[in-house]
């Protein structure tokens, strides 16, 4: 894809990511808001902040890659094993070596050996699929699968 194409539907989506009230509601940080990045430490009372980082190189033609964060930024290399969920994958993904997003709309999703026949191409442009819809899925899938 055009990179400023891709630049710009990433900025369009982007926006409302930094919405102040947004924000405050589900207790975001946010970290990097930068083309290609979205960087958002999730936080929750009486909970170990969850740090989220997808790289969305032609945006909106290839999904994000997703990188899981500690709340300084380091990556994680363990995960206690999440309750009720698939999204969040304690294993270890063949190409990162490290657990990652296992559900559509992640890079990681789609290059797994058990779901590379699950094309992006299902999903693209679709609302649920967009940056804010990956991001809350993943935020979902933290508040409930993963203990404090």
């Amino acid at each position: 894809m055009n990179e400023v194409i891709s630049k710009a539907i990433f900025d369009a989506q982007a926006v409302h990511l930094a919405n102040p009230r947004l924000l405050e509601l589900r207790g975001w940080i946010v970290n990097s808001l930068d083309y290609p990045t979205v960087d958002i430490t999730f936080t929750a009372p009486a909970r170990r902040p969850f740090r989220v980082r997808m790289i969305a190189k032609d945006w909106d033609t290839s999904p994000p890659a997703i990188e899981l964060l500690s709340a300084s930024g380091e990556y994680l290399t363990t995960i206690t094993t999440p309750k009720g969920s698939g999204v969040i994958n304690a294993g270890l993904h063949h190409n990162t070596q490290r657990p990652f997003i296992c559900t559509p709309g992640s890079l990681e999703y789609h290059t797994h050996q058990n779901h590379v026949g699950d094309k992006w191409e299902n999903y693209q442009r679709k609302s649920a699929f967009d940056l804010g819809g990956i991001l809350t899925q993943i935020y979902s899938a933290w508040r409930t699968t993963i203990d404090g």
